[in-house]
């Protein structure tokens, strides 16, 4: 070949769209089967699927006013963040909700046998326990059921049970704590009442002497030194007595002062104990011993009276109770029918495409 000459043929491997158009215009009925088809699994994957519904409930940390019951004392205290995170522990908790799920199984849809390990796996979830970077709380219960169940109003019922439990559990530690209290402050009462029993006996035992002392030296009035041992003025005498501080011996008061004092401290030691330090430990443990009566009857203003008597607006300060949706979450019909017919389509153009194809070869078979 001369090479300033043109091949008489050539090789065009470009592909005209033209050519696509009409081979999927002639190969429609592929198209549109592999449609019909998608479209009908579509529907009957939905009929023999179970619609599930999904919920949500929201709350964040009560006010602390809501446990100023709990909060009397500088000793013991109640914060929300406590309570809320004790709600939120709990609600997670499978034992929790396993007791729940079996004292109102009835309220479920499940079949028998059901397995409630993963059923609470499944349909519960718990999120906001901790706090977020700026320090707020927010916690958010979301509930998945199946179609024919309550779903929200076994959500709101199963919080509120958890809450009256959460409630009752820092009641129950409130007592125990205010119990110990009494515990402690009676052993202290006592404590106190032996020491003041034992110096008032010691001072009993040191009048009982003086009395003696008085009676043999016939001091009957009080005097003072000079008087007594009629010393010469300007001599200076130095007296001590036990104790060493260098004030004058009890017996110069003379015995029948000391006798009368004797006697007024034996009528204090008969008819009680009592100081200041005794006074206010005892003002305590009544204080105590009232709290303890009260919560014994039910009565504590703060914990049982005057408190919100829903208990899950007690532990904390609901954002949106659960409400049953507008429709289910799962399976989503509209998705399911849309990706039904994209598919469908990308099906029926590979199947032109491979009906095409075989023809071709078997052309080329025959050639």
């Amino acid at each position: 070949m001369n090479p300033t000459e043109q091949p008489a043929t050539g090789y065009d491997d470009e592909i005209d769209l033209r050519d696509l158009a009409l081979m999927l215009v002639e190969g429609w009925y592929w198209i549109v089967g592999a449609v019909v088809v998608a479209v009908v699994a579509a529907f009957a994957y939905l009929a023999v699927t179970t619609p599930t519904y999904e919920t949500r409930f929201r709350a964040v940390p009560a006010s602390s006013a809501n446990f100023a019951g709990f909060n009397l004392f500088n000793d013991f205290s109640i914060e929300p963040e406590d309570a809320y995170r004790a709600l939120g522990n709990r609600l997670s908790s499978f034992q929790n909700f396993e007791r729940f799920a079996e004292s109102n199984r009835e309220v479920f849809v499940m079949g028998e046998g059901a397995d409630l390990g993963r059923l609470f796996n499944g349909r519960f979830s718990v999120s906001g326990l901790t706090a977020e970077r700026d320090g707020s709380m927010s916690l958010s219960v979301q509930y998945r059921y199946p179609e024919g169940e309550r779903g929200a109003e076994v959500l709101n019922t199963y919080i509120s049970d958890t809450a009256e439990q959460v409630w009752n559990t820092l009641r129950s530690r409130f007592d125990d704590f205010n119990r110990a209290q009494i515990t402690r402050l009676e052993s202290t009462l006592e404590l106190q009442k032996e020491s003041l029993q034992a110096e008032r006996e010691e001072q009993l035992f040191l009048l009982e002497q003086a009395i003696s002392v008085a009676r043999r030296l016939d001091i009957d009035k009080p005097t003072t030194p000079q008087q007594f041992g009629r010393q010469p003025s300007g001599t200076e005498v130095i007296y001590a007595n036990i104790s060493g501080d260098g004030s004058l011996p009890l017996y110069f008061m003379g015995y029948e002062a000391l006798e009368a004092d004797r006697d007024v401290l034996r009528d204090a030691l008969d008819q009680g104990l009592s100081n200041s330090a005794i006074r206010t430990t005892n003002q305590q443990l009544l204080q105590r011993q009232r709290i303890m009566e009260q919560l014994a009857s039910g009565q504590l203003y703060g914990v049982d009276e005057g408190v919100e008597p829903n208990h899950t607006e007690r532990v904390v300060d609901v954002v949106e109770y659960a409400f049953p949706p507008a429709g289910p979450s799962e399976p989503r019909r509209a998705l399911i029918l849309a990706l039904s017919l994209v598919l469908g389509g990308m099906l029926g153009v590979m199947l032109v495409f491979l009906s095409r194809f075989a023809v071709s070869l078997s052309s080329y078979r025959k050639a």
